[in-house]
């Protein structure tokens, strides 16, 4: 469910607005003999919601309030979204109204992804009415230590910091409820300096929000396109269809990296400043 909400201090009542409809409805639950929500989850967007403790907005006049509830009963959440029709108008000032109208209860579809063996799959190529077996290799060459971890390289920066995005480019996206973020530097000269700042530690503080228990990254280096690629485990809320959250996939977790500060030497900030 989603509504507007405006005036001072929006922000702040959007939240107790928030709180206090989730907590209507689950004395409701209780008087009518149900449980309790399964999992709920509120996002006032328009204060930066998705930057956690990164955020730079201390007050806003206009947000849209985001609530997305969990339940094993569907005429739980249809009682959910009567009370959201009627906050709309019946609560806080400013409280304009439904965003895209009542919200309805739909079934949460989670993704079970498995490997099966390659030795138990027969592969053939169909050309017409004829078929063609072909021969696959079925052994796993991958090796887990070959990929290459995050040197620490030496070198010296100033006190000066230049924002991340001054000396790379990054992309990020989802694979079930983990996230990867990959950071490929402007120019090969920067990427010491990115490397000495971007430690998986220093990441995983700064995209602790995301997480939904314990930080836990991992980090590797991407040999010949000056790049290191950053893997977020279980930072998604379950991922997909299966997340209550506004960016189920993590889309927007490597443009909230960009913001990083980086500490550079007096030459390289000097340039980056004229560019």
């Amino acid at each position: 469910a989603s509504f507007l909400l405006a005036g001072i201090d929006a922000n702040k009542k959007a939240q107790r607005v928030s709180t206090a409809i989730l907590q209507k409805v689950s004395s409701m639950y209780k008087d009518k003999g149900f449980a309790d929500f399964t999992n709920t989850h509120v996002e006032i967007l328009g204060t930066e919601a998705t930057y956690g403790a990164n955020s730079r907005i201390e007050s806003a006049r206009e947000v849209v309030v985001k609530i997305a509830a969990r339940h094993k009963d569907k005429k739980a959440l249809v009682l959910f979204a009567k009370e959201i029709a009627q906050a709309g108008t019946g609560m806080a000032p400013g409280l304009t109204g439904i965003v895209g109208g009542r919200p309805k209860v739909s079934p949460v579809i989670r993704l079970f992804s498995c490997l099966i063996p390659k030795e138990k799959i027969q592969t053939k190529l169909t050309v017409g009415e004829d078929s063609y077996p072909v021969s696959v290799d079925t052994v796993n060459h991958f090796n887990n230590e070959a990929s290459p971890t995050i040197e620490q390289p030496s070198v010296k920066p100033s006190e000066q910091t230049v924002p991340l995005i001054k000396l790379a480019w990054a992309r990020s996206g989802d694979k079930g409820d983990h996230s990867n973020i990959g950071v490929i530097a402007r120019r090969q000269e920067y990427l010491p300096y990115i490397k000495s700042a971007l430690t998986e530690s220093a990441v995983g503080d700064f995209m602790q929000h995301t997480f939904d228990n314990k930080i836990d990254i991992q980090g590797w280096e991407l040999p010949g396109i000056n790049a290191i690629n950053f893997l977020l485990k279980n930072s998604l809320g379950g991922g997909g269809v299966c997340s209550l959250r506004i960016d189920p996939q993590g889309k927007a977790f490597a443009q909230q990296l960009l913001d990083f500060p980086i500490p550079v030497s007096t030459e390289i900030f000097n340039s980056v400043q004229e560019s």
